[in-house]
């Protein structure tokens, strides 16, 4: 994995924690175990995180979290790396590659088991044949969205930098903003920002998460490390998490003004669409992270990583904290009428 978001990923977290430092807790904050979370992208996969910790789910279960935004899942990966992080909302493509660099890194969630991002274009660009020697803008390189473009692009018959150029630009907001002033023929956008986009007169090329493909887009990371020896405040963790699925899914007009807060959207429509999309489409009740989902990552890393091609997908995975709350019918409770 390429080393070089280090010091960028300390100051983001450094000014985010300064910042929640500046928030007065309440007197029962004093016993909660604190927790650095960082999620790396705005939009509707993290939605059941926000809501989590807007409904006091972290609280409830005895954790005072930071929600930390670093805009790259491959600098996040790097913030665990140093141990600025205790837990992170990435994508499985950053944590398979921090691990495959010697890292312990694992997803303990997959929260969305889909490549849920969109390739969105210029209007002159009529479909997949007129991107070749094109520009198309993704976040980084080794990130969820250089994952999203390679692949689609392949599919597509083409080439990524030779036939298509990827410019890594920092984040999905970036893309958008070069999309708009014509810096790019195309990106990776989330479901928001494309959104957006579509109301601006650009062109949707195609919804990846309608391809079919069973990909750990998004969920909980830690260090294997950290997560058997803090194996309590894990399992803390992810039972708030599993809640705020719960709360995101049946509260509808309480996860619409959770998105618009995170998101800063003035639109309700934009964020009620968000909504029906995630709630109802993507986010799972159960979100066990499987082998399956970490295979499709392994197979285009290998194109390039003589080490993906030979690795045991399961190494990258560890399930036993949503599978004990499934075991114990607790998932189940939380849609009981």
């Amino acid at each position: 994995m390429k080393n070089d978001a280090g010091p960028f990923c300390s100051a983001w977290v450094l000014i985010c924690a300064v910042l929640c430092a500046l928030v007065v807790p309440n007197a029962g904050a004093q016993s909660r175990q604190p927790l650095k979370v960082a999620y790396s992208a705005i939009g509707g996969p993290q939605a059941p995180f926000w809501v989590a910790k807007e409904a006091g789910h972290f609280e409830k279960n005895g954790l005072q979290g930071q929600m930390i935004f670093i805009p790259s899942g491959t600098q996040v990966a790097q913030a665990m790396l140093s141990g600025d992080l205790d837990l992170a909302i990435t994508g499985g493509p950053s944590v398979v590659q921090a691990a495959l660099a010697g890292a312990d890194q694992v997803m303990l969630t997959c929260t969305v088991n889909a490549l849920a991002f969109r390739v969105v274009s210029s209007p002159q660009i009529q479909g997949p044949e007129a991107l070749k020697g094109k520009k198309m803008g993704i976040s980084r390189f080794g990130s969820l969205t250089d994952f999203a473009a390679r692949y689609i692009l392949e599919k597509w018959g083409l080439k990524p930098d030779r036939d298509v150029t990827l410019l890594q630009l920092g984040g999905t907001p970036e893309t958008f903003a070069a999309l708009s002033k014509g810096g790019i023929d195309s990106g990776i956008l989330t479901d928001l920002q494309a959104y957006q986009a579509r109301k601006l007169g650009f062109k949707e090329l195609i919804d990846l998460g309608e391809t079919g493909l069973e990909f750990c887009y998004n969920g909980v990371a830690a260090s294997r490390s950290y997560a058997d020896k803090h194996s309590e405040i894990v399992r803390s963790f992810i039972k708030a998490h599993v809640e705020g699925i719960a709360t995101f899914k049946r509260n509808r007009a309480f996860g619409v003004e959770v998105i618009k807060k995170y998101a800063r959207l003035t639109d309700t429509d934009q964020a009620e669409y968000a909504y029906e999309v995630y709630a109802q489409k993507y986010v799972l009740r159960v979100p066990a992270p499987t082998v399956a989902s970490i295979r499709p990552i392994l197979e285009n890393l290998g194109a390039r990583d003589p080490k993906a091609r030979q690795a045991d997908p399961a190494r990258f995975i560890e399930p036993r904290f949503v599978k004990e709350l499934e075991e114990s019918g607790f998932i189940k409770r939380l849609y009981s009428p």
